[in-house]
């Protein structure tokens, strides 16, 4: 891994930040990397959009093993904090008064967990039964989301819960790190050369410093720490499991994030480690004042692999519109047929200019963070060599190997 110099400024410049080129990315020899991918709450069956994130972390995974990394799928289970407490309360209120509710996803996990929440559990205070049921809806909502991620035919090495990261015992620490490096300030920006032991207000961390665009926070007016201060703990989780290479899977509105979290990434690494962002469009309905069709919906209408194929077809720099359509579906198969058509071919010796694109389509994948080009530069050969009438054993290698990296196989 090649390290950018130092920023001159404070005593973080003694702190390289990493910037990988292409080139360490395509070549991971042995190294360790994490993909972190869908992660929706676990108080839901998962979505259409989940779906794109699922896709797209499954094909950067292939990638990444097939360029030599060591990798590792992970999903972050929230299951402590404000929200997994309202869904706690959520289930509460539908097991003793389920008269009151109607059917959605909440009333389906109530369902799911009244079998293991015993009757007089139900009669004790919220002390004594919200821990048991914010364990049992969380187990329930986690079995139905690994239930839709096997129909989508994609897996994870790592199912790490919140609770395990402790994000909140180790923040303190964290917090007095920053302040040793000289990067964390009050709100009024004077640095900070000790972190508060419980903060009563607004701190900084200082990543500017680092080439991001602003001041990150790490708690609010009132001193309660943010979403970015407890994402910044379970990042120092991953590093400290020795992950070398990080990427998260963001939806486009988290653009404005991931230098913050990249900023602080390369800070609790001391510049060993690269946080990247692969950020998706947003997933609409045919008609974009809809919402688009529910994942089992979808999966029912095209099946896993042409589902994958619609998603990783669609052209990057615009919103995913999705329906269940028939014209769609049809196009869908004739691009698989076109494919196995290819790998049906004659044998016969075929033109190298039609393989050359390959290794570009490789790259930019990678580098970029989307498996469109990879998706694209696989439909252009498939056809090309169909059009041929014939195609030799590297071809049809090639074709293969691009078919398994994109999860098409």
């Amino acid at each position: 891994m090649k390290a950018a110099k130092a920023s001159p400024r404070g005593p973080f410049s003694a702190i390289a930040v990493p910037m990988m080129t292409p080139q360490d990315i395509l070549n991971g020899a042995g190294a360790m990397a994490n993909v972190e991918f869908v992660s929706a709450y676990p108080n839901r069956p998962l979505r259409a959009e989940d779906a794109y994130a699922a896709f797209t972390g499954d094909v950067l995974a292939n990638l990444l093993t097939h360029c030599g990394w060591q990798v590792t799928r992970e999903y972050y289970v929230n299951d402590a904090g404000p929200q997994a407490d309202a869904l706690a309360r959520g289930i509460f209120a539908r097991l003793t008064n389920a008269e009151h509710f109607e059917d959605s996803e909440t009333t389906a996990i109530t369902e799911a967990v009244r079998a293991a929440i015993a009757s007089d559990l139900l009669q004790s205070g919220e002390e004594t039964w919200l821990p048991d049921v914010r364990r049992a809806a969380i187990a329930a909502a986690l079995a139905s989301i690994k239930a839709d991620l096997a129909s989508l035919n994609v897996r994870f090495d790592v199912f790490t819960p919140d609770t395990n990261v402790a994000a909140e015992s180790a923040l303190p620490k964290l917090l007095q790190s920053f302040a040793s490096k000289g990067l964390l300030t009050d709100a009024s920006g004077a640095p900070l050369a000790e972190a508060p032991a419980k903060p009563t207000g607004r701190l900084m961390l200082d990543t500017p410093q680092l080439g991001d665009a602003r001041k990150r926070p790490l708690t609010g007016a009132e001193g309660r720490y943010t979403y970015f201060a407890y994402d910044l703990a379970y990042h120092q989780h991953k590093l400290a499991r020795g992950f070398s290479l990080l990427v998260d899977v963001f939806r486009k509105d988290y653009g404005s994030y991931g230098p913050g979290l990249a900023a602080g990434v390369s800070v609790m690494s001391a510049g060993k480690a690269e946080l990247q962002t692969s950020l998706l469009e947003p997933v609409l309905g045919a008609r974009r004042e809809d919402a688009p069709p529910a994942l089992g919906e979808l999966l029912a209408y095209y099946g896993a692999q042409s589902l994958r194929r619609l998603y990783l077809s669609h052209e990057a720099g615009t919103p995913l519109e999705l329906a269940c359509d028939a014209d769609t579906r049809q196009a869908l198969q004739a691009a698989e047929d076109t494919h196995l058509a290819a790998l049906a071919l004659p044998a016969a010796q075929t033109p190298e200019a039609l393989l050359e694109g390959y290794a570009a389509a490789l790259k930019a994948s990678m580098t970029e963070k989307t498996p469109q080009s990879l998706m694209a530069y696989t439909d252009t050969l498939a056809t090309a060599l169909t059009e041929a009438g014939a195609a030799s054993v590297r071809a049809k290698a090639q074709l293969t190997q691009c078919r398994h990296l994109l999860g098409l196989t």
